[in-house]
C-alpha cells in the first residue's frame, strides 16, 4: 500500500540567516597539470588510449569508454590547428548583461584527438562548421585556459 500524499503547499518554512564559509582548494589534478603547463609553453598535450586508440584532449587519467588508466606514456603533443565542429555567437555576460561587443565560442576537434574543445574563437568575422582554424596564444602565459587567446583562420 502506497503512503497517503501530503499537501505541502502551505507547509510550514524555516529559514536561518547567517553565513556559510566555505574554504576549499582545487587541484588540477596529474593530467590537468600536463596541460596547463603544455598551455603555458604553447603547447596542446593530450594522451591516447592505446586499447581503444582514442586520444583525449584535453588528457584524462581514465579511457571514459574502458577505463583503462592513462599512464605517463600515453601523453603526446598535438597539433596546434583543429577544426570548428559548433559554434555560437555570445550576446550577454554569465550575469545575463548585454556585452557591448558580442564575441564566437566554438566547439574545436583538434588535429589528432577525438574529443572536442571549447573556447573562444576570435579575429573571425563569421565562424563556420568545418573552418580550419589555428592557435591564438596571449604574450603573458601563466599556466591558465586564459593562455590561450582563441582560435583563429589558419
Amino acid at each position: 500500500m502506497l503512503p497517503t500524499r501530503r499537501n505541502i503547499k502551505n507547509a510550514p518554512t524555516t529559514s536561518v540567516k547567517g553565513g556559510f564559509p566555505v574554504y576549499y582548494h582545487y587541484t588540477v589534478g596529474i593530467s590537468g597539470e600536463k596541460f596547463f603547463y603544455g598551455l603555458k609553453d604553447k603547447k596542446f598535450i593530450g594522451n591516447t588510449c592505446e586499447a581503444c586508440d582514442f586520444t583525449y584532449f584535453p588528457p584524462k587519467m581514465f579511457c571514459e569508454d574502458c577505463f583503462n588508466e592513462l599512464g605517463d606514456d600515453t601523453y603526446k603533443e598535438l597539433k596546434l590547428e583543429g577544426t570548428i565542429v559548433g559554434v555560437s555567437k555570445v550576446f550577454f555576460d554569465f550575469r545575463g548583461q548585454k556585452l557591448v561587443e558580442p564575441y564566437h565560442m566554438g566547439l574545436i576537434k583538434v588535429e589528432g584527438s577525438n574529443t572536442t574543445f571549447f573556447h573562444k574563437i576570435v579575429d573571425i568575422e563569421n565562424p563556420e562548421i568545418d573552418q580550419k582554424v589555428k592557435a591564438k596564444w596571449n604574450e603573458d602565459r601563466a599556466g591558465s585556459i586564459f593562455d590561450l587567446e582563441g582560435f583563429t583562420s589558419s
